[in-house]
């Protein structure tokens, strides 16, 4: 990294695939899945314990928003069954969701987080003067996300980012019309094939413009989404929504949302889950009984514990088809903003292989020069693995100062 201009006065690296109580960033459709797998691994059982989470919404499946509003699906399967004592398992989202809607109908419910903190993949840290996320950032498809509500009743700062307006660069030219190449390769794959098959077919024949803007696009549109390789993705996998317009993140951090939404509610942390019994009437979990429980551990973990009698074959089946994506955040910190700004906040660098493909300008929302840089997938094997943490931001910064030196050419 000698060829460095510029170095971080600090920065935060994030192990959210080495991390015991995620495995991963968040959930994905494995190849052969498709959107009903999440809905069938989310239904009730036995009129006493429901999965629930992001990975049981496919709606709003991998984002927070999801999780929040499928912990709420699980409270209303609880009520509806009569509970009168809940378990939760898990306090991210969808376990702090579950937890207030029952609390607020007079339910004695107790929520059992493995962490020694509340939010599971969302998580604020302190970089310098400021506090960042490590997992989720932003309040997505804003106008439709309850999150969104809360911050903005509780007069949390926000600040918007769009999404569709990127400062883009490409390392051996011209950056192509991506949008364009995404939805001809949407409209044009042959759905049948598995996805990785599908998209060779769909190149063979084209020119090389469209071959390099075909890449492109799924490079950042597809795995930095999905956070897999294509030969582990669903074809489904083309259609699960991402980013929105109107997209705000929090400039205080995340975890804010999450003590506000946590307080009033019986919380016990550093109580990791191995086991639930589910056998009789009610549910017996590491001593504690109750007439229904709602487990909300990401999927990644959820394979670890074990449930007695075992979890249904429905439930099964549709749990091998999901798998987590794998991504990981770098936040970078300087002291000064040597890189071009992007009006919209957001930064897209396509180089081949692919490495930190997106990037977030967080400088103006959080009043100190700083960026966020995204990798995922075969990207992390390539730049991450054996690597201290000092050298992953080392690399990260050679990334967005390619980026930077490309962007103001254009």
């Amino acid at each position: 990294m000698d060829s460095l201009r510029h170095r971080p006065i600090a920065f935060h690296v994030t192990h959210w695939c080495d991390d015991p109580f995620s495995r991963g960033a968040y959930s994905t459709l494995l190849a052969g899945a498709t959107p009903e797998h999440r809905r069938r691994l989310g239904e009730a059982l036995g009129g006493r314990l429901v999965l629930a989470g992001e990975a049981c919404n496919p709606v709003a499946p991998a984002m927070t928003h999801g999780a929040w509003n499928d912990g709420l699906r699980a409270a209303e399967l609880a009520l509806e069954n009569g509970a009168r004592r809940v378990l939760v398992i898990g306090a991210g989202f969808a376990g702090l969701a579950a937890a207030r809607r029952l609390h607020e109908a007079g339910i004695d419910c107790r929520v059992l987080e493995a962490r020694d903190r509340i939010g599971g993949r969302v998580h604020s840290v302190a970089l310098g003067p400021i506090q960042v996320d490590e997992g989720a950032a932003w309040l997505q498809h804003f106008d439709e996300n309850p999150l969104a509500e809360q911050a903005r009743r509780l007069g949390l700062p926000l600040r918007e980012t769009d999404f569709s307006r990127p400062l883009a660069a490409a390392a051996d030219g011209p950056v192509p019309d991506i949008a364009a190449a995404w939805d001809a390769l949407r409209s044009g794959i042959d759905r049948s094939l598995p996805l990785a098959e599908g998209v060779a077919r769909y190149l063979e024949g084209r020119d090389e413009p469209t071959r390099r803007a075909t890449r492109f696009a799924v490079d950042a549109n597809l795995i930095l989404e999905a956070c897999l390789p294509l030969e582990s993705l669903s074809v489904d996998a083309l259609d699960e929504e991402g980013v929105g317009a109107g997209d705000r993140f929090l400039p205080q951090g995340y975890s804010q949302l999450a003590e506000h939404l946590a307080e009033g509610l019986d919380i016990r942390l550093a109580r990791p889950v191995a086991a639930v019994d589910w056998t009789g009437a009610q549910v017996h979990v590491h001593g504690e009984v109750a007439d229904f429980c709602i487990c909300t551990v990401p999927i990644g973990v959820l394979r670890d514990i074990h449930f007695t009698p075992p979890l249904p074959a429905a439930q099964q089946e549709a749990l091998a088809h999901l798998g987590m994506g794998r991504l990981e955040k770098v936040v970078l910190q300087f002291d000064e903003r040597w890189w071009p700004v992007s009006p919209s906040g957001y930064l897209r660098w396509y180089d081949t292989p692919s490495s930190f493909g997106e990037w977030l300008d967080l400088t103006d929302g959080v009043g100190t020069p700083t960026v966020a840089g995204l990798i995922a997938a075969d990207a992390l094997d390539r730049l991450f693995a054996g690597r201290s943490d000092e050298e992953m931001a080392l690399a990260a910064c050679a990334a967005l100062q390619a980026w930077a030196d490309a962007a103001r050419i254009l």
